[in-house]
C-alpha cells in the first residue's frame, strides 16, 4: 500500500481558514497604532529587520516588544512582510500614517483598546450565543444587540443596558471615535465634490435660494466638517449663522465656524427646532439606526420641513463592497445600509417621497428627499 500523501490545501479551504482565523490578528491592531509602529517604519524609509524597528522605537518611545506584532501586521497586509524576518512600509502603511482617522477607525471597528476588545469582534463573538438564548429573535432592536449582551454575560449590567456610543463615553473613547468620523478611512474629495459628481445640483439648489432661506442643518453632524467643507465651497452664501450643527454628543467640543444645537429625537414631544431649512442633512446616521428608529427620525424632521426643504441622505450603497459594514451595523446598532427599495419604504413611512437619488458601485449613495404634499 502507497504511503499516504500530504494533499495541498484547496484554495477554497485556504479562503475559509484565512478569512476565520483573521480575528485574533486583529487584536493586534490596537498595539500597533498605540505604539505608532506605521509611523515607525515610515520613518525609516527602507527595508528594515525586526530589530532594527524596534531599536528605532526605542529611540523615540522605550523598551517595547513588537516582534509579533510586526509579523501579523504583515499578515494582515498593513505593511510588507519580506523574508529574512525585514518589514517595509507599503501604500496601507503610507496611508495610515497620513490618515489617522483611519488609524482610529481601526481601534473601533477592528479593535478598541488595550483593555478591552473591539466593539465588532465583542458583538460577534456573541451573535450566535444571542440568537440561540433567545430562540432566533431576530432582528435586533436598539440597545439589544449582541453588543449588550456580551455586557450582560459579563456581568456589567450598567454598560448591557446602554448604547454603543454611551459605552464609549463611559470608557473614555468616544474622542477617538469622532476623530475618526472626521475622515473615516478616507474619502474622495468633499461633501459638494462628492455630490455634484453624482448629479446632484448642490449649486443651483444654494444658489436659487433668498439668503434668509439659507439654512443647513446636518443632524448627527459631528465636529462639523460636512458644514464645513460646504462653507469652504460657497463662501459668499454660507455664514455661521446659516450652518447648524445638530449634535447629541458629550465630547464634541465646540466648533466656532457654525452654530451648535443640541437636539436628541428620542425625547419624548423633542420636535426638530429648525422649521423650514432649505436643506437637512443627515451624513452616515441612519445606517447606525433600526428602520423602526429610522421612520422616528425621518418622521419628526419631516413634519418641520417646508414645501421647498430637502432632507439629503448620504450612506454607503448596499452591496457587496459594503457588507461588512452593514454587518457591523447589525450588530452593534441594530441599524442596517440599505437599498433603493428599503429607502423608498422608509421614507413612505415617515411621509417623504424620493426626489433624487444615486448609487455609485463604491463609496456613498446620495438620496434626496421632499414632503409628500397632500
Amino acid at each position: 500500500m502507497a504511503a499516504p500523501q500530504n494533499a495541498p490545501i484547496p484554495e477554497a479551504g485556504k479562503k475559509v481558514m484565512s478569512t476565520v482565523t483573521m480575528a485574533p490578528s486583529l487584536g493586534f491592531v490596537p498595539i500597533a497604532v498605540h505604539f505608532d509602529l506605521f509611523g515607525c517604519l515610515q520613518d525609516i524609509g527602507k527595508p528594515a529587520t525586526a530589530q532594527d524597528v524596534c531599536s528605532f522605537h526605542y529611540t523615540k518611545y522605550g523598551d517595547t516588544d513588537l516582534y509579533d506584532t510586526l509579523f501579523l501586521m504583515g499578515g494582515l497586509g498593513f505593511l510588507d512582510l519580506l523574508p529574512d524576518d525585514v518589514y517595509r512600509a507599503n501604500d496601507v502603511t503610507r496611508f495610515l500614517v497620513e490618515t489617522p482617522s483611519a488609524q482610529h477607525g481601526a481601534m473601533h471597528f477592528k479593535v478598541l483598546s488595550l483593555s478591552s476588545t473591539s466593539e465588532g469582534l465583542l458583538a460577534s463573538a456573541f451573535l450566535m450565543r444571542r440568537l440561540m438564548d433567545t430562540k432566533f429573535e431576530y432582528p435586533f432592536q436598539e440597545c439589544e444587540t449582541p453588543f449588550q449582551y456580551a455586557h450582560k454575560l459579563m456581568g456589567n449590567d450598567f454598560l448591557a443596558r446602554e448604547h454603543v456610543y454611551s459605552v464609549m463615553h463611559h470608557t473614555g473613547r468616544l474622542d477617538s471615535f469622532n476623530t475618526f468620523m472626521t475622515g473615516k478611512f478616507g474619502r474622495w474629495g468633499t461633501m459638494p465634490d462628492r455630490v455634484r459628481k453624482l448629479g446632484y445640483d448642490l449649486d443651483g439648489l444654494l444658489q436659487s435660494t433668498a439668503p434668509e432661506k439659507l439654512q443647513v442643518v446636518d443632524i448627527g453632524g459631528g465636529r462639523g466638517e460636512l458644514l464645513l467643507e460646504m462653507q469652504a465651497a460657497y463662501p459668499h452664501l454660507l455664514k455661521k449663522e446659516n450652518l447648524i450643527l445638530q449634535e447629541y454628543n458629550a465630547d464634541i467640543g465646540v466648533v466656532p465656524e457654525v452654530t451648535e444645537m443640541a437636539w436628541n429625537y428620542k425625547e419624548d414631544g423633542s420636535e426638530q427646532p429648525v422649521k423650514g431649512a432649505l436643506l437637512y442633512s443627515m451624513a452616515h446616521v441612519l445606517h447606525n439606526l433600526s428602520d423602526i428608529e429610522s421612520i422616528k427620525l425621518l418622521a419628526k424632521v419631516a413634519s418641520v420641513m417646508a414645501p421647498s426643504s430637502r432632507l439629503l441622505i448620504q450612506e454607503f450603497t448596499k452591496n457587496a463592497a459594503s457588507s461588512t459594514t452593514h454587518a457591523a451595523m447589525i450588530l452593534m446598532h441594530a441599524g442596517r445600509e440599505r437599498t433603493r427599495a428599503e429607502w423608498r419604504d422608509l421614507a413612505a413611512f415617515a411621509g417623504l417621497q424620493i426626489t433624487f437619488e444615486a448609487y455609485p458601485p463604491n463609496g456613498e449613495c446620495v438620496v434626496e428627499l421632499r414632503r409628500v404634499l397632500n
